[in-house]
């Protein structure tokens, strides 16, 4: 099979999700995969299928290019049909109208995964010019999509609701790679139990209500060190928590390399995202990538990120905004008698490569691509 994987503006890192599949479908041998983007921005030489972009990455700036991908639909269709691909795959239902009339004029199965953003712009129906653009792309997605993928229970909810047809509507769980994220050898914990962080520094991912949860711990006698990883409107916030109280330590962002070890060394991952307008978490895959580590995760039940744990067994997902309870499961997690540790550290590892794992991930997109083709 050889796939088109395609996209609107493509930054990698951090956005690995568009084509981690397709990587892994090349890695196989038996499949060809090439992915094009309107604009794109990839900065790993180790990424392991080409990228084609529609606005060369010397025409400027990053935001000079994603302001020229908005007339780059013809450019980026034609080097999608010259491929000639078997099936088009698109991420995001936004930026859509070069691969769909690609595929359209090639007669192929057109596929869609849609992750978050795109399912809440469909709903929002804003009336702004950038609103109407994506509309018109989500629009023709749910008229000609031979199948539209969302990436939790949750989101096909929400999808559904938002007009994407039910009965091309399914679920597929992204899946993080269980052979980059591993755990380390016991002597990476740290002497100090860290309570890690890892997202944007924004109100949707819940950070201050974690240095809340965290400041509540350290005043009842909980030594732990708490380690946020991440850049964002609130980092002056954050920094100003850290210099007051001592325990808390901000890293700003690190490669996935330098966020692997921090997960190997940490007690506890937290992610307290809560919904912010009409956002909430449609996933969370950073949770999965620190329980691939060995490290049990907490987060808020909202969204899809309480699907991403398997709460009390490999996690906890606890109601949204209460920084009591989120305090309470964290500490559970530092409070296991060394025994219950190790037994909650295998169980998360095991529970992702079993069931949320890239390479289940990628036999089950590819039972998606033999149903679509077929």
């Amino acid at each position: 099979m050889r796939i088109a994987v395609t996209t609107g503006l493509l930054r990698i890192p951090p956005t690995y999700f568009v084509t981690q599949h397709a990587e892994r479908l090349v890695a196989s041998g038996d499949h060809e995969a090439r992915a094009f983007a309107r604009a794109s921005d990839v900065r790993d030489a180790r990424l392991g299928i080409d990228v084609v972009s529609a606005v060369s990455e010397a025409r400027g700036s990053w935001r000079t290019r994603a302001l020229r991908a908005v007339a780059a639909a013809r450019p980026q269709r034609r080097a999608i049909e010259a491929y000639e691909p078997t099936l088009v795959h698109q991420h995001f239902a936004t930026w859509a109208h070069g691969a769909l009339d690609a595929a359209q004029r090639l007669d192929v199965p057109f596929v869609t995964t849609v992750h978050g953003y795109d399912v809440f712009a469909a709903d929002a129906r804003s009336a702004a010019p950038v609103g109407r653009f994506h509309r018109s792309s989500i629009d023709r997605v749910t008229r000609e999509a031979t199948r539209v993928l969302a990436v939790s229970d949750f989101l096909r909810g929400r999808a559904e609701q938002a007009g994407f047809p039910a009965d091309r509507l399914f679920r597929h769980y992204q899946g993080v790679d269980t052979d980059f994220f591993t755990p380390g050898d016991e002597t990476d914990r740290a002497d100090e139990p860290i309570v890690l962080f890892v997202g944007a520094l924004e109100p949707r991912k819940g950070v201050l209500d974690l240095v809340t949860a965290s400041i509540a711990l350290s005043a009842r006698g909980r030594a732990h060190r708490l380690v946020i990883v991440g850049d964002g409107s609130q980092r002056a916030l954050v920094d100003a928590a850290a210099a007051e109280h001592d325990h808390i330590v901000v890293t700003g962002p690190l490669d996935r390399h330098g966020v692997r070890d921090l997960m190997r060394a940490a007690e506890v991952f937290a992610l307290p995202t809560q919904r912010d307008g009409s956002w909430r978490e449609a996933a969370g895959l950073v949770l999965l990538e620190a329980q691939a580590c060995g490290t049990p995760a907490v987060t808020y039940d909202s969204g899809g990120a309480a699907e991403m744990v398997r709460d009390a067994s490999t996690g906890f997902a606890v109601a949204e905004r209460d920084t009591t309870r989120l305090g309470d499961a964290i500490d559970t997690v530092l409070t296991l008698p060394s025994d219950e540790r190790r037994t909650w550290r295998a169980r998360a590892r095991e529970w992702v490569v079993s069931d949320r794992s890239l390479a289940s991930s990628t036999a089950h997109l590819l039972d998606h691509y033999r149903a679509a083709t077929g």
